[in-house]
């Protein structure tokens, strides 16, 4: 919402080129957390194979694809005009994406919220080049990303009693990679990865520690 405010006051007299480099600087710092959050990846066989697994299964039921063609249903339907279509694209930008997910499991499960912290002022910053551009419907879709985020955090928080140990270790560092991934995107701004189709790898450290702790070691 800070972030539409600057942008319907000072957003069009921002320049281009800093625009840019400010998102590519906030990407640069989403690598690190994502590091850090993988680091000192306890268990790197089981890691690659959750994130191999995920990506397979992803790409067969083409996850990413299927974002990408919601998104662009979803904005044609209300139209593209005015207040709906501020608030569509802000909506879509904010909450249709791995890095949400991912700061509201690590929010419930740990109460650390420092990956939805960093998307708050990614956020925040993608609002200011948006509401310059989609006008001020942009700042009613920071109530629909609360209250979705928050949903999604209190969800994780009543699985905290099943997601711990080693398992949340696994999950949080198949999390940490998926991150960085986003992060290496905005840097590069291409979309290199496709970072939807990478979500079922953090189912794949349940089945892996299951297969574990039923004699199946991954050495």
């Amino acid at each position: 919402m800070v972030g539409s405010l600057i942008g319907l006051l000072w957003g069009k007299h921002l320049a281009e080129d800093f625009r840019g480099q400010a998102l590519k600087v906030i990407g640069l710092f989403v690598v690190l957390i994502g590091l850090k959050m993988a680091w000192p990846l306890p268990d790197p066989i089981n890691t690659l194979l959750s994130i191999i697994l995920g990506a397979w299964l992803g790409s067969a039921l083409q996850l990413d694809r299927r974002l990408e063609h919601f998104g662009a249903w979803a904005e044609s339907r209300v139209g593209q005009s005015g207040f709906a279509k501020g608030f569509v694209a802000g909506t879509l930008i904010f909450n249709i994406g791995a890095m949400a997910i991912l700061g509201a499991l690590q929010d419930g499960l740990t109460g650390k919220f420092t990956i939805l912290a960093t998307k708050a002022v990614l956020d925040g910053t993608t609002a200011i080049i948006l509401t310059s551009v989609a006008g001020w419907g942009v700042m009613a879709a920071g109530v629909v990303t609360a209250l979705y985020e928050g949903a999604l955090s209190l969800l994780a928080g009543d699985l905290s009693t099943v997601l711990k140990g080693v398992l949340l270790t696994d999950v949080t560092v198949v999390g940490g990679l998926m991150i960085a991934a986003i992060g290496l995107n905005f840097i590069l701004d291409n979309g290199v990865i496709k970072i939807g189709n990478l979500l079922p790898a953090l189912l794949f450290p349940v089945l892996l520690l299951w297969l574990k702790s039923h004699g199946l070691e991954f050495l």
